[in-house]
C-alpha cells in the first residue's frame, strides 16, 4: 500500500473513532476529557481537514488552542470560548472565563502560562463536544455573576457653554392719588467657558425717595463630572438640617447635585433573586407595576426607583416560560434625607459676614469667618453628618446622623453641636418621621444652652436675649376617603422666656368633578386665631374662578375672582377681583405675553381710592453677534441659527416654538439646564432650493447660561440637465460625470437626464462617453426658483 493511501486510511479511522467514541466526552471536576479523541493531528498526516474533528485534533502530550462555541446548558452564549487542550484537560485564561459568565475571584492561582484548569474551578462542570466543536458549561448559581437590572448610575453629560450676555428685568410702576412709585429689579449675567459672572440690583424711585441697591455680585463655575460648583463673591453658606446658613462675601466650593438631574442621590432599594430558567421579572410596589424585564437563568440584582415616598410593600414576581410564578414581598421605606452608600455632599466657604442685606445698612463685617458641612452615605440605612464654623471669638463644631432603622420603620435624625469662645454652649436635636401614601407624621425638637453661639448669632448682632432656646415641631397628614387632613404644631421660646405656640389645621377636598375646596384654621398667641375658606373652579384650559373668605381677630375679608392666564405660546390674559377687604375692594388687569416679553396693566380700588399700575418683565440677550428681546429666561436658553435663512420653523421638544427672523435667528427661552434638550427644524418649509443639514440636535446647556445652535442650511440651485453626445443622441444611462472644478460627481439617467442639486452658474460638466470625455458648458443661472430645466446640451470636445 502506498504511504499516501496508508495515511488516508489511518486518518479516516481516527476520524471515525473520534466521532463515535469521543464525541461528548467531558469532565466533572477532574474526569478525563477525551484524551484519545485528539491523539493525532490529521494536518501532520498531510490530509485535508475532515470537518471540525480534524481541525481540533492534537498530538498526545502537546497543547493546542481551540476556539469552541460556548453554551450554557443547551443555550448558546453567542461567544467563542478560547481554551487550551493539554493532556486531556481544558485550560483557559481567567478573564476569558469571566466573559463567559463564570465568577473567577481576583488572584485565583494559575500555572506558569497564566492559565487555569477548568476542572479546578469549584462549581464549574463542562463537557467538550468534539463533533459539534462546542464547550457546554454547567455553572453553579454561586459561581455566576449577578445580572444587573433596573437603575444604573448614568454617565455625566458635558454641558455646552457659548459666549453671551443675559439681562433679566422686572419693572413695576403704580400711581395712587399723590403717591407714585417705581421699582426695577435687574440681573445682568455674562457667561461662557469661564463660567458666569452675575450682578443683580434693585432700583427704586418715586415721590419719596430714589435708591439703588446692589443685591448680589458673584462668579460661578460648575463641573458636571465632579458635581461641584465654585463661587466667588456674594454667597450663602452651606448647611445641614440643624445649622443656620449665613450670607457672606467670599469663596465657596460645594457639591452641586443640580448639575446631574438624572442622578438619584438617595438609597435605591435593592432586590435579589434567582431564576432557574430564562424568566420574566416584575417589581410591584403597593400592587402597582413599576419595572419589568426578561432575565437569563441565574442570580440577578434589581436596583429600582420606587415612585413612592415613605413606607410601602415591594413584591418581586419571577415567571418562567411555563407560567410558573414565584413571588416575594418585603417592606421598604423610601426617603430623600439619606444619601446613597458612598455618595457625599459637602460645602466649604470662607469670607466676611454680610450684614443688613438689601437694606440701607448693607455692609460686610471686618472679621473673617469660615464654615464647612459634610454628609456621606455610610450604608443603605445610615448617613453621617458633620459641620464646623469659625468666626471672631467663635468655634462651633458638631455631628449628626440620618438613620432608617429597618424595613418600613421610618427615619430618625439626631445631632449634637458644641460652641466655644467667650462662652461654651451646646445644641442638640432629635427627630423622627414616618409616612406612607395615606398617612404620615413628623416630630422634631431642638434645644440650645445659654452659651451656645453660631454664625447666625453674629449675623443677628450676637445678642443673647433673643437667642433661641427651644423649638418643638409636630405635624401629621392623612389622606381620607373624602379629602385630606393635615395638622401642625410649633412651639418655640427664647432665653428671655419670650415664645409662642402656633397650631394649624387644613382640610382639602374635590367636590363633585371639578370644585376644589379647602379649609384652614390657625391659632397663635402672637397673631390670634383665624380661619380661611377657599373654593376654586376650573372653567376651561386656562380659565378659573375662585372665592376666598378669611376671618382673623374679628375682621372678615371676602374676595371673588375670575381669571384667564395667557397661553404658553403667548396671548392675552386677564383677571377680575371684587370683594371686601376691610372696605370695598376691586381689581381689574390685562396681561399680554409675547415673544419679546410680558406686560400687565390694571387698576385697583380700595376704600374709595383708585390706583393704576403697570408691570413688565422679560430678558435681553446678546449672543452670536445678535441682540434679542425675549420673555423672561428663568434657567437656560438657546439661540438657533439657520445661517441667514428666514422663516424656518424651529421645534423644541417636538413642538413648533417659532420661525427664524429675517437674519435667520430665533431664541428659545425655556431650555432645561444640565439636561438634554431636543431642538429641530422643519425642512418642509424650505423646499428644494436649500440643502438641509441634519434636522435635529441634542444640546445640553449649563444652568443660568445659553448655547448657540447652528443648522448649516445652504441655498442651492437644483437643476435637471439633459445631456447629448456629439451626434445628438442622449448620453447613455449610467455614464459617470463630474462638475468641473469640484469633487462633486453624478450619474446620467434615462434619456440623458441627470439631477444636480447645486448647479454652478457658468460652470461646466464633464462626462465620459465611449471612452472619451465630453464637456458641457452651463448657462448663467436663471432667477427662477425650484428645479430648473437646463438643456439639452450637446457634447463639446474636452480641452
Amino acid at each position: 500500500m502506498r504511504p499516501r493511501s496508508l495515511a488516508l486510511a489511518v486518518g479516516i479511522a481516527l476520524a471515525a473513532f473520534a466521532t463515535t467514541a469521543s464525541a461528548g466526552a467531558g469532565t466533572d471536576a477532574g474526569t478525563d476529557a477525551g484524551t484519545d479523541a485528539g491523539s493525532f493531528s490529521l494536518g501532520e498526516l498531510g490530509l485535508p481537514s475532515l470537518g471540525g474533528v480534524a481541525a481540533m485534533a492534537v498530538n498526545a502530550g502537546d497543547a493546542q488552542t481551540l476556539y469552541l462555541e460556548a453554551y450554557r446548558g443547551e443555550r448558546p452564549l453567542g461567544q467563542l470560548a478560547r481554551v487550551q487542550l493539554r493532556q486531556g484537560r481544558l485550560y483557559a485564561v481567567p478573564d476569558d472565563l469571566r466573559r463567559l459568565g463564570v465568577v473567577i475571584d481576583a488572584g485565583w492561582p494559575t500555572d506558569d502560562t497564566g492559565l487555569l484548569a477548568l476542572d479546578d474551578v469549584p462549581g464549574l462542570n463542562y463537557r467538550y463536544d468534539v463533533e459539534g466543536q462546542r464547550l457546554i458549561l454547567d455553572v453553579a448559581p454561586d459561581r455566576r455573576p449577578n445580572q444587573a437590572l433596573g437603575y444604573r448610575t448614568p454617565a455625566a453629560v458635558a454641558a455646552t457653554r457659548s459666549l453671551g450676555v443675559l439681562l433679566n428685568y422686572d419693572a413695576y410702576a403704580r400711581s395712587a392719588g399723590a403717591e407714585d412709585t417705581l421699582s426695577v429689579a435687574t440681573s445682568v449675567r455674562a457667561f461662557g467657558r469661564f463660567g458666569a459672572i452675575e450682578n443683580s440690583f434693585l432700583s427704586r424711585g418715586g415721590d419719596d425717595a430714589d435708591a439703588y441697591r446692589r443685591l448680589d455680585t458673584r462668579w460661578t463655575l460648575s463641573d458636571s463630572e465632579h458635581m461641584t460648583t465654585w463661587t466667588a463673591g456674594d454667597l450663602i453658606g452651606g448647611g445641614l438640617g440643624w445649622t443656620r446658613p449665613v450670607r457672606m462675601g467670599g469663596v465657596q466650593l460645594r457639591r452641586n447635585f443640580g448639575v446631574r438631574p438624572d442622578l438619584i442621590t438617595f438609597p435605591v432599594p435593592r432586590f435579589t433573586g434567582q431564576a432557574t430558567v430564562p424568566s420574566s421579572v416584575e417589581l410591584l410596589v403597593d400592587n402597582v407595576r413599576q419595572f419589568g424585564t426578561e432575565v437569563d437563568d441565574g442570580p440577578f440584582v434589581l436596583d429600582s426607583f420606587p415612585r413612592i415616598t415613605g413606607a410601602g410593600e415591594a413584591t418581586l414576581v419571577v415567571r418562567d416560560a411555563l407560567g410558573r410564578t414565584t413571588q416575594t414581598s418585603v417592606p421598604i421605606y423610601v426617603d430623600y434625607q439619606r444619601l446613597a452608600p458612598g455618595l457625599s455632599d459637602f460645602s466649604a466657604e470662607a469670607g466676611r459676614l454680610r450684614l443688613g442685606y438689601a437694606t440701607d445698612d448693607d455692609r460686610y463685617d471686618d472679621e473673617w469667618i469660615a464654615s464647612g458641612s459634610y454628609r456621606r452615605g455610610l450604608s443603605m440605612s445610615l448617613t453621617g453628618e458633620a459641620h464646623a464654623e469659625y468666626g471672631p471669638d467663635l468655634r462651633m463644631y458638631g455631628a449628626g446622623f440620618v438613620w432608617a432603622p429597618a424595613g418600613h420603620l421610618g427615619v430618625a435624625t439626631a445631632s449634637l453641636a458644641r460652641s466655644e469662645g467667650a462662652t461654651i454652649g451646646y445644641q442638640r436635636s432629635v427627630g423622627y418621621q414616618w409616612m406612607n401614601p395615606r398617612f404620615g407624621f413628623d416630630l422634631k425638637t431642638q434645644r440650645r444652652t445659654g452659651g451656645f453661639r453660631d454664625l447666625g448669632d453674629l449675623a443677628e448682632g450676637g445678642a443673647r436675649p433673643t437667642s433661641l432656646q427651644a423649638q418643638d415641631q409636630a405635624s401629621a397628614w392623612w389622606a381620607m376617603p373624602r379629602g385630606s387632613l393635615a395638622f401642625s404644631w410649633v412651639r418655640w421660646r427664647n432665653h428671655d422666656a419670650d415664645g409662642d405656640t402656633v397650631r394649624t389645621m387644613t382640610w382639602s377636598q374635590v367636590l363633585g368633578q371639578r370644585l376644589n375646596a379647602s379649609l384652614g384654621v390657625f391659632d397663635s398667641a402672637g397673631t390670634g386665631r383665624g380661619i380661611n375658606l377657599n373654593f376654586n373652579l376650573p372653567l376651561g384650559e386656562r380659565r378659573d374662578a375662585s372665592l376666598s373668605v378669611s376671618r382673623n381677630d374679628g375682621r372678615t375679608d371676602t374676595v371673588a375672582a375670575v381669571r384667564q392666564s395667557p397661553g404658553y405660546d403667548g396671548g392675552w390674559g386677564w383677571e377680575l377681583q371684587a370683594g371686601d377687604r376691610d372696605g370695598e375692594y376691586g381689581l381689574a388687569s390685562a396681561t399680554l405675553r409675547g415673544r419679546h416679553g410680558e406686560a400687565t396693566v390694571g387698576a385697583d380700588h380700595r376704600d374709595g381710592d383708585t390706583g393704576y399700575f403697570a408691570q413688565a418683565n422679560g430678558s435681553l440677550v446678546w449672543m452670536g453677534g445678535t441682540a434679542f428681546a425675549s420673555r423672561r429666561v428663568s434657567d437656560s436658553f438657546a439661540v438657533v441659527s439657520t445661517q441667514g435663512v428666514a422663516g424656518v420653523p424651529v421645534l423644541y421638544e417636538n413642538r413648533v416654538f417659532g420661525k427664524t427672523n429675517a437674519r435667520g435667528f430665533v431664541l428659545l427661552p425655556d431650555l432645561r439646564g444640565w439636561q438634554r434638550n431636543r431642538i429641530a427644524m422643519d425642512p418642509d418649509a424650505l423646499g428644494v432650493d436649500y440643502r438641509v443639514p441634519p434636522l435635529e440636535q441634542l444640546v445640553t446647556p449649563a444652568d443660568n447660561g445659553g448655547v448657540l445652535v447652528r443648522f448649516d442650511v445652504a441655498a442651492v440651485h437644483p437643476a435637471m440637465v439633459t445631456l447629448l453626445t456629439r451626434s445628438g443622441a442622449p448620453v447613455p444611462a449610467g455614464s459617470e460625470g463630474r462638475i468641473v472644478g469640484s469633487a462633486a460627481t453624478f450619474l446620467v439617467g434615462l434619456d440623458g437626464e441627470t439631477y444636480i442639486d447645486d448647479l454652478p452658474a457658468g460652470g461646466a460638466l464633464e462626462v465620459e462617453v465611449a471612452g472619451a470625455a465630453c464637456r458641457y458648458a452651463l448657462p448663467a443661472r436663471t432667477a427662477a426658483t425650484g428645479v430648473a430645466q437646463v438643456g439639452p446640451l450637446r457634447c463639446e470636445e474636452s480641452p
